[in-house]
């Protein structure tokens, strides 16, 4: 947030008059939208964008930090039935937390030409609701937009005149744009940075990832940027956050000159404010006695500690806490201390009481704050500290740094949810700070062992259990999916999960859970199976070779990638499967046995079994490396669709003396 500066107020109420003025005349304004040409009118496709649902006409931002107003225009071809989607408009909610909306014109243009405006008023919309967190925005929609329509729409946001707002323009969106202008006038007043501590702002910056050819160009009345043939955002399985490396220019304003500079002050004032919070207390070093033993190793006394915080509410999963509740109750949040005393705190404050009483303890322990990598990816030269979302512990053990996540409730010790690894932060060090890297997960940290008891009836029929076991990330989401809702909750969801890539005919009923609140151990599902399993032809059965993934979606299917491939976290899958066949039914043929490598990323081993009474196999899937260039992309397809195709295959039986009763 910028403020300006006192002594300046008086000039800027002197420009309320003349700004109240715009607003009342802007309606007539806006109202003057562009005339559609023909060949818009008759589109039915765009060559530009083959598949695309909608495209962009044009799309015009327009920032004006000296009258305080932000404006949005925008010209959509609706090509097909889910480009008419488009006619719903959302304003951002970034926008709707510091902006009042003073305008809105639109209207629907059919492709005989003929003009509906629009009439209506924006409603409020619940985006998303967390305990006591509701996040709303304002939506409008366009009247009667039809296949071939042309909407057309335009809204001006306002906002205090003592704030200064620069924009951020995403210049790539999630339609293909022919044409887009952006404009900036930034304000001339003398400006206080609340984000950097009270520091006079100096100067004006942008951090910019822009096509070959475009260029911000800086001009006596502002900032100007005009680009064409913008390609729609990628929208393809497994990106990573394209916010964050997708077409963008982002203005702000700032205290500092240099990414050096910024990050190593702002760094300061946060390590002050975590060393404050994270003192060692004499409260804290007495709790810390009464956890660990004074022959435990720096290991045995961080299990120990880590656990005892474990055992707190941690209200980022159940519910933040308000002042006046905490008031009501006597509780104040000032300091680590306060946090042990009243058994809960947030993700944060969890973590800064783990490294307190770490140093209680004896040790050594920091803190970094990280960027959330399913959300964001640090650009250092975007000197903006909001870039970083989470904290995370570290302490040195035998002369090696262990990372901590005590602030995601059910995280295994010595272990980082996988939004927090192969990301940036700062972290502090002796005397300082300094930008640094996070650790990463090794695919034995997160392991699934899926193991199947099943036996098959003459008649097709289906029964047995299912008991699959996991550790790491896996294990992570399903315990923290059960915090958040309940174990009811959680064994449908789990099943619904699982039924998903069952054989057709097969049903899974979720019975228990072992271990949903211990991280200490593996966690463990407990499954029901039951329904028919095998297609009959006369006196042969067919069977699919792989229980497990016989009707999962394949991966990576498209011919092309235009997004780097981010799977979060690697993993091992390890299948083993037991059939029990009726006297009747004898193992014809089983899958051929199959290996199937991709060097130094990735390994699928299949081994097939039949007997006289039963049909067997086992599977290991292990993927060691996560992050693909769009270059190595086809090694990547090429490894999941042969892996799918062998998880494809069939076993077959044979009916000695009679036929398969049922199918």
């Amino acid at each position: 947030m910028i403020v300006v500066r006192e002594a300046f107020l008086n000039v800027l109420r002197g420009s309320i008059f003349l700004l109240c003025s715009l607003l009342c005349a802007y309606p007539a304004i806006a109202a003057d939208f562009q005339q559609p040409t023909p060949e818009e009118l008759k589109m039915t496709s765009d060559p530009a964008a083959p598949d695309a649902a909608a495209v962009y006409l044009f799309r015009e931002e327009t920032s004006d930090d000296k009258l305080h107003i932000h404006t949005l225009y925008a010209r959509i071809k609706i090509l097909t039935e889910k480009g008419k989607e488009y006619g719903d408009v959302e304003i951002p909610p970034y926008e709707g937390r510091t902006f009042s909306i003073r305008a809105v014109q639109g209207r629907t243009i059919h492709s005989d030409g003929t003009v509906i405006p629009f009439t209506g008023k924006p409603i409020e919309k619940l985006l998303m609701k967390q305990g006591d967190v509701r996040e709303m925005t304002k939506v409008f929609s366009l009247p009667d937009v039809q296949v071939g329509s042309i909407i057309e729409y335009r809204y001006v946001l306002s906002y205090d005149d003592n704030i200064a707002s620069s924009p951020q323009w995403y210049v790539q969106q999630s339609l293909y744009v022919h044409k887009a202008h952006y404009h900036f006038v930034p304000t001339q007043r003398e400006l206080i940075s609340k984000s950097e501590h009270g520091n006079m702002v100096n100067g004006l910056l942008y951090a910019s990832v822009l096509p070959k050819g475009a260029q911000v160009r800086e001009g006596v009345d502002g900032y100007d940027l005009a680009v064409d043939n913008i390609p729609a955002e990628p929208d393809e399985e497994y990106m990573p956050p394209m916010q964050s490396i997708s077409y963008r220019v982002l203005f702000y304003y700032s205290s500092y000159r240099t990414g050096d500079e910024f990050w190593k002050e702002q760094g300061k004032y946060w390590s002050k404010s975590v060393d404050h919070f994270a003192q060692p207390s004499g409260k804290l070093q007495a709790a810390v006695q009464q956890i660990v033993a004074p022959t435990d190793t720096q290991e045995q006394k961080l299990r120990k500690i880590y656990a005892a915080v474990m055992q707190l509410e941690n209200t980022s999963f159940t519910r933040q806490h308000s002042a006046e509740e905490n008031k009501a109750e006597g509780l104040k949040v000032k300091t680590a201390e306060d946090i042990w005393e009243q058994k809960r705190g947030n993700d944060d404050e969890l973590t800064r009481l783990f490294i307190a009483m770490a140093r209680a303890a004896g040790m050594k322990a920091y803190a970094m704050i990280v960027t959330n990598r399913n959300q964001g990816l640090l650009v250092t030269s975007y000197m903006t500290w909001s870039q970083l979302d989470d904290e995370i512990a570290i302490v040195p053990v035998n002369g090696k740094d262990m990372f901590f996540d005590p602030g995601e409730r059910y995280c295994e010790f010595g272990k980082l949810h996988w939004k927090h690894t192969l990301t940036q932060g700062v972290r502090q060090i002796d005397g300082g700070t300094e930008i640094a890297q996070t650790a990463e997960l090794s695919y034995k940290d997160t392991q699934v062992n899926r193991f199947a008891q099943l036996k098959l009836a003459n008649d097709g029929k289906l029964e047995g259990q299912i008991r699959i076991t996991f550790t790491g990330s896996d294990a992570l989401r399903w315990r923290q999916v059960a915090l958040r809702t309940d174990v009811e909750q959680t064994k449908k969801d789990f099943e619904e999960e699982l039924q998903r890539s069952m054989p057709a005919g097969v049903v899974v009923k979720t019975n228990h859970f072992i271990g949903l609140t211990d991280s200490d151990h593996v966690l463990m599902a407990l499954v029901d199976a039951s329904g028919s399993l095998g297609t009959s032809t006369g006196k042969r059965v067919f069977l699919p070779g792989d229980f497990f993934d016989a009707n999962a979606k394949p991966l990576f299917v498209h011919a092309k990638r235009e997004a780097p491939v981010d799977l979060h976290f690697p993993y091992q899958v390890q299948d083993q499967v037991i059939l029990t066949l009726p006297v009747e039914f004898k193992v014809e043929s089983v899958p051929k046995d199959a290996e199937i490598p991709l060097p130094h990323f990735a390994d699928y081993v299949a081994k097939y079994k039949g007997s006289d009474t039963s049909y067997s196999y086992g599977r290991l899937m292990v993927v060691a490396n996560i992050l693909y260039h769009p270059d190595e992309y086809p090694q990547l397809k090429d490894f999941y669709a042969k892996t799918n195709a062998q998880d494809q295959q069939q076993a077959v039986l044979h009916v000695a003396d009679a036929t398969v009763k049922g199918q």
